[in-house]
């Protein structure tokens, strides 16, 4: 006679992450696989309400985790356990057909180097700012009038009162930097991408930060020496590169044993699909930026890309916007997240060059 297994030992077999949810929004059973997933015991996950311990980006998973009559599946969507980013995951969330009192949390975690599957489109149309197409002509002419200005009351001012045409003029120009950097965001001309060995790359714009900071500094690499040439514009590369690496001298540089790191490798699978086309571009290559620094407050972990968002208390919050577009412009990507060992990585995914 068959025995067949208990319903305990199918729902402690099953592989992916299982929380059970009560009327209340608590957590009344889970799997060892949940157990593994979060980091935490049963005995410390019951009990708890299911929103302290998960969240989603997305407000319809949200909200489907507190409304017992939702019933939702999502696919590749970024997770949070107890508010840290933990990577990508398909989930399901039911009510039990037996009794609606009860729902089912399903979890598959995704792995780091699978596919990442985008639409171009809306990535230009998150991150683009249209404005300064209509603005910037418009503020560069009173802008330029007003230096103007200062520089012939200067003529007529003390030295002391000097001081003020000084500020007006080097305000002025600030702006008008300010306005560069919003109009490069905003331009949608494509790149001129070529071939390019992403190891010169780093190289240059290492000793480029390194150069320019003191002496102690030192910027490590791993890289894996196989590597292909990638497809990018070389001139937009060396930006993003020097615009990451300044980020991590500037996150590490109050640290006693600063740590930044650059690491190379293959990623299988990744892949970005390209709007209106059913053409998919591969990103098999792997640049991450690391550092032991103190990362991206949780509350701006999701928008850390967008124009005008900065952890600084001087920053503009353009530079991350604009290194996701010209990124986004050589059909590559990028995605922050925080490591294992707590450490901020940024990684870039990459084209590769055809072979000869």
């Amino acid at each position: 006679m068959t025995v067949l297994p208990t319903a305990e030992q199918i729902f402690s077999g099953l592989p992916d992450a299982l929380l059970i949810i009560d009327a209340d929004h608590k957590i009344v059973k889970v799997n060892p696989v949940a157990e593994d997933f979060f980091g935490r015991s049963a005995k410390n996950l019951i009990d708890e309400k299911v929103t302290s311990q998960i969240q989603f980006a997305d407000q319809r998973l949200e909200s489907a985790l507190v409304d017992k009559h939702a019933n939702i599946a999502a696919r590749w969507v970024p997770v949070f356990l107890r508010g840290r980013a933990a990577g990508l995951v398909n989930v399901d969330i039911r009510g039990l057909a037996a009794d609606h009192r009860w729902r089912i949390v399903s979890i598959a975690p995704l792995p780091a180097d699978g596919p990442i599957i985008e639409h171009r489109q809306l990535e230009q149309d998150q991150f683009s700012v249209r404005a300064p197409e209509v603005l910037g002509h418009e503020i560069k002419n009173p802008l330029a009038a007003i230096s103007g200005a200062a520089q012939l009351l200067e003529r007529s001012l003390d030295e002391a009162q000097k001081l003020l045409t000084h500020m007006i003029k080097g305000e002025v120009e600030r702006i008008a930097k300010l306005l560069d950097r919003m109009q490069s965001l905003s331009t949608k001309q494509p790149s001129k991408v070529e071939a390019a060995n992403v190891h010169s790359l780093i190289d240059h714009a290492r000793e480029s930060i390194e150069a320019a900071q003191h002496a102690d500094l030192k910027i490590h690499g791993q890289f894996d020496p196989s590597l292909p040439d990638v497809l990018v514009d070389p001139d937009a590369m060396m930006q993003i590169l020097t615009n990451l690496l300044s980020n991590a001298v500037d996150a590490t540089k109050h640290l006693e044993h600063p740590e930044i790191q650059v690491i190379t490798r293959y990623s299988f699978g990744a892949a970005i699909s390209v709007h209106h086309s059913d053409q998919m571009v591969r990103l098999p290559v792997e640049i991450i930026i690391r550092d032991n620094g103190p990362g991206i407050p949780t509350e701006l972990e999701q928008d850390i890309f967008s124009p005008f968002v900065s952890t600084k208390p001087d920053g503009q919050g353009l530079g991350l916007a604009l290194v996701r577009k010209l990124i986004g412009d050589m059909n590559g990507r990028i995605k922050y997240e925080r490591s294992d060992d707590d450490h901020t990585q940024f990684i870039l995914y990459l084209p590769i060059a055809a072979r000869g």
